[in-house]
């Protein structure tokens, strides 16, 4: 059986067009490389999926009867902020985005006018976006909250509503990996609030927001636990050491209405009020978020099966009940950045 000529040309051709055409695009402006359309680039009208705007932040409170005269090195708090900023905007721990084509997440520090100046020019100089905020008003408060009227300050990061989440960390947070996947926790997902009506107390509250989302962790109670922890799906009380919501104009008009309801002996009455304004009985109840986000009263368990962060004061000698491991990789933290900061001057002097 013979081959039809005109067949074997037409394969042939076909072959050489293919061959011309790689070659073509090959050594096009791609140098060699078939890149797709820039994510950056669009036509007329195209809409570009912007990634939510999220921030990190904490609240930093002054030390009692604190001046701008005050030595700092010895201030745990602020030399743990200072930390946290540092892994979170510099360090190789965080990547710091929520996707590829996103800005930086900033890290926000709260504080008042009671915060030393020299403090809050020093966190700036770090990258931190500081905001100075006013303590709530008095006529908010019972006269025995007075005590911790500063810390109460802290609600009003659910006033920035700019940022559709906001992750809390308390100064007391040691990050060892990153948490940017927090903010795609499904615990972070808005809710519809409730609406049992045993649960509204109108004449002592104010109006319970149409939506809401807060996620937090329970206490692991001791350093005797499992890793990861075993978290009841009961519990009752979560820790605000460590804490993802957004923000808005009537829940933080909620948590206000709430304040003059917290004990004023209580030793942690912000913790008391969140407990009670997203209670697990009541119409915003909150998510509890993957245990291995944040772990409190860690040990050298937890950092083996893989927490991303621990809540511990590392920063008092007195405490001797820290894990040493853990308490040398905080070391070690504070260590890198001093160093890169000392990098960062004398590169600065250099020019």
């Amino acid at each position: 059986m013979t081959t039809n000529p005109r067949f074997i040309a037409i394969c042939i051709g076909c072959f050489l067009f293919s061959a011309f055409m790689t070659y073509t695009v090959r050594n096009a402006h791609h140098s060699g490389h078939w890149l797709p359309p820039s994510r950056h680039s669009r036509r007329p009208g195209q809409h570009v999926l912007v990634p939510p705007k999220v921030a990190y932040a904490t609240f930093l409170e002054a030390m009692p009867d604190e001046k701008d005269d005050t030595p700092i090195l010895n201030d745990g708090p602020y030399q743990s902020t200072r930390l946290l900023a540092y892994q979170i905007l510099h360090s190789r721990t965080m990547t710091n985005r929520t996707s590829d084509t996103s800005a930086p997440i900033p890290f926000l520090v709260l504080c008042t006018r009671s915060l030393s100046k020299a403090k809050r020019t020093q966190l700036k100089e770090d990258g931190a976006t500081v905001l100075l905020v006013e303590p709530l008003p008095k006529h908010a408060m019972q006269p025995n909250v007075e005590p911790g009227r500063e810390q109460l300050a802290m609600l009003r990061l659910f006033q920035l509503e700019q940022y559709t989440k906001i992750l809390y960390l308390s100064p007391s947070t040691l990050v060892i990996k990153s948490l940017e996947g927090i903010f795609y926790d499904e615990a972070t997902l808005m809710q519809t609030t409730g609406a049992n009506p045993k649960e509204v107390y109108a004449d002592q509250e104010a109006e319970l927001p149409r939506t809401y989302m807060l996620g937090a962790h329970s206490s692991t109670g001791s350093y005797a636990h499992d890793y990861p922890p075993n978290y009841s799906e009961n519990s009752q009380k979560f820790e605000s050491t460590f804490l993802i919501f957004t923000p808005g104009k009537a829940m933080f008009e909620y948590c206000l209405s709430l304040v003059k309801r917290v004990n004023g002996g209580n030793v942690m009455p912000l913790q008391d009020l969140l407990n009670h304004g997203f209670r697990r009985g009541g119409n915003m109840p909150w998510r509890p978020l993957w245990s291995g986000w944040n772990v409190d009263w860690p040990t050298a368990e937890d950092w083996r099966g893989g927490a991303h962060s621990f809540s511990a004061r590392f920063w008092d000698k007195s405490d001797r009940t820290h894990d040493p491991l853990l308490m040398g990789i905080w070391k070690e933290q504070m260590a890198e950045m001093e160093g890169y900061y000392h990098g960062r001057e004398e590169g600065r002097a250099e020019h």
